[in-house]
């Protein structure tokens, strides 16, 4: 369906996209996957022809039709119907004219004919049958497109790429913004397009998504594209095969190396010996002649060992070490971090949170999940004292070391460089300097202007200036938001290397079955249990939730002992009086 050959693109002096190969079939998903900026939107721009390649060609099989779904949000005025109907121009066109006619009009009837007759009708009955197996209604049809969230306007953007029923459609980050709902909700429209032969290709950041509906998935890096069967977790043991097979052949060759050096060594210290030993001679005799003859041969020998020498440094293949990234170490005692007891928060006559009754240590790790909207924030802001409920008691214990980290994570520094905010009175520069390394900030990045770091880099950042603090407890909002897969990794191993307790919201599954040991979703303004055991599996995690259409028991904690991580009292854990510890 689609083949691609030998594609560059550069913006200037730097190639984006560097010799690429592809070809996709129908009825196959590929995933894209890599850094921030290196390259995957303009590849995407690419195929749909916004660009045109410098060299290369991108050829499509017949005339095949595709779709491109951008990262942006689609504006619309008009109903959701009318959107959909923007892509079925002939129907859309008969619509309109109903639209503006009064049903009185005479003109009324025959425009009624004509959009029968074009199959209006027979539309409307299909999408329907097509958005009822998604929890949506014939009525969302007359609302207003742009009443929806972000992520329903998602859902009816590929919604209107299905019902097109073109070959190939192409997506920019589908899941950005999404709660967990719509991605499960989009997880199985892309697999419904998928079981209609349609071909997808798409670019994301969402784990889970990928190791689900990828048949192969692709990682571009510095320009070149290696594509492999399988999801991320597959690319991930492809990537780690190819650095132990990179690591073992360096390794051939530098011993190699070492061992014809130490043989140009032993040839020249042998030459140099013999020069040595005939240089007081004046006879030129057979034993001088031998000599100069063998010091010659052992030089000649010397200069084709050392071109050697370069030609096996020059297939030294290229590899990265993994770097471990080293954090500050300290201990964090078991405390009381905060209690909520029949707390109760309105915006006005709208009723946000109702009787919440909540509380955690400095060992938990409880994961808050729910739809976009529900309260989630709201509930973090009014256990940190940013909101005051309407009644109820919040009580956080003033003696713990606590850090609120925002949705918008630059709000947490300042100006300067990056070392200039990362000063603490715990450490001396140098030591400051030395985590900064081993966070992956090297040489003069720590002198890189604040403003100029990634999103991913300042997450990092400020989990590391946390524990340069020795804060004990995060409390984290959407810190997945805006990362790629390379930053998500390392905001995992920084979150657990972190020796304290931690709340956190997310709507990524992955990062919640990870670091979620327990689960709470607010729905309908009430506080509940999600889930409670030692590990969460991904896989059984997204099953329980497309299972559940997130309705759960609820389970109070009115003065009950707060479980930890495994489910087992916190008996380090005080009463009341470990506040004013």
């Amino acid at each position: 369906m689609l083949q691609i050959s030998d594609l560059h693109f550069a913006y200037g002096v730097h190639q984006i996209i560097n010799g690429i190969n592809l070809n996709l079939n129908r009825g196959e998903i590929l995933a894209i996957t890599g850094a921030n900026g290196s390259g995957k939107t303009t590849f995407l721009k690419l195929i749909s022809g916004e660009l045109k390649p410098q060299r290369g060609t991108v050829n499509f099989q017949g005339d095949t039709e595709f779709s491109l779904i951008n990262q942006g949000e689609d504006i619309c005025e008009k109903t959701v119907l009318e959107y959909i109907l923007m892509d079925f121009p002939q129907i859309e066109s008969v619509y309109a004219e109903m639209k503006k006619t009064d049903e009185s009009d005479v003109k009324y009837a025959d425009l009624i004919n004509k959009y029968a007759m074009t199959g209006g009708f027979e539309f409307e009955e299909k999408i329907v049958r097509e958005i009822s197996g998604y929890g949506f209604s014939e009525d969302d049809l007359s609302r207003n497109f742009d009443t929806f969230s972000h992520g329903q306007k998602r859902f009816w953007a590929i919604m209107r790429s299905l019902l097109k029923e073109v070959p190939l459609v192409l997506m920019d980050e589908p899941t950005n913004h999404l709660d967990i709902e719509m991605c499960l909700m989009l997880e199985n429209l892309v697999l419904d397009m998928k079981r209609r032969n349609c071909g997808l290709i798409i670019i994301s950041h969402d784990r889970v998504l990928i190791d689900r509906v990828a048949d192969r998935t692709a990682n571009i890096k510095d320009g070149h594209m290696i594509t492999i069967n399988g999801g991320y977790s597959d690319m991930i043991e492809h990537i780690q095969r190819e650095f132990e097979s990179r690591k073992k052949k360096a390794e051939e060759i530098d011993k190699k190396i070492k061992s014809l050096e130490q043989e140009v060594m032993r040839r020249k210290n042998w030459s140099n010996k013999k020069e040595a030993q005939k240089a007081p001679h004046t006879d030129k005799g057979y034993i001088g002649k031998k000599s100069a003859k063998l010091a010659k041969r052992a030089i000649a020998v010397m200069r084709r060992t050392e071109k050697l020498i370069k030609e096996y440094e020059n297939e030294i293949p290229i590899y990265e070490k993994p770097l471990k990234m080293e954090f500050p170490v300290y201990e964090v005692r078991n405390r009381s971090v905060f209690r909520c007891s029949e707390m109760n928060f309105s915006y006005g006559d709208k009723i946000i949170l109702n009787d919440v009754n909540f509380e955690m240590t400095t060992r938990d790790r409880i994961g808050i999940i729910g739809a976009n909207g529900c309260g989630k924030t709201t509930l973090l802001n009014c256990i940190i004292g940013e909101l005051k409920p309407q009644s109820g008691e919040v009580s956080l214990n003033r003696n713990v070391n606590w850090k609120y980290i925002p949705q918008d994570v630059k709000l947490v520094f300042g100006s300067g460089t990056l070392l200039k905010n990362m000063q603490t009175e715990n450490y001396e520069e140098t030591s400051v300097r030395k985590y900064l390394g081993g966070a992956k900030f090297r040489r003069e990045k720590v002198y890189s202007d604040i403003k100029t770091l990634s999103y991913g880099e300042l997450m990092r950042a400020v989990i590391l200036k946390a524990m340069l603090e020795k804060v004990e407890f995060l409390f984290l909002d959407e810190p997945t938001n805006h990362l790629d897969i390379e930053s998500l990794e390392m905001l995992d191993e920084s979150i657990e290397k972190f020796p304290g307790g931690v709340l956190f919201i997310s709507h990524d599954r992955h990062f919640i079955a990870e670091h979620g040991k327990n689960l709470f979703t607010i729905e309908n303004t009430n506080f509940k249990d999600f889930i409670v055991k030692e590990e969460i599996d991904t896989e059984e995690f997204s099953r329980i939730l497309r299972n559940s259409s997130i309705s759960f028991e609820n389970s109070r904690r009115r003065g009950n002992t707060q479980k930890n991580m495994l489910g087992e009292e916190n008996k380090d854990a005080t009463d009341d009086s470990s506040f004013n510890e």
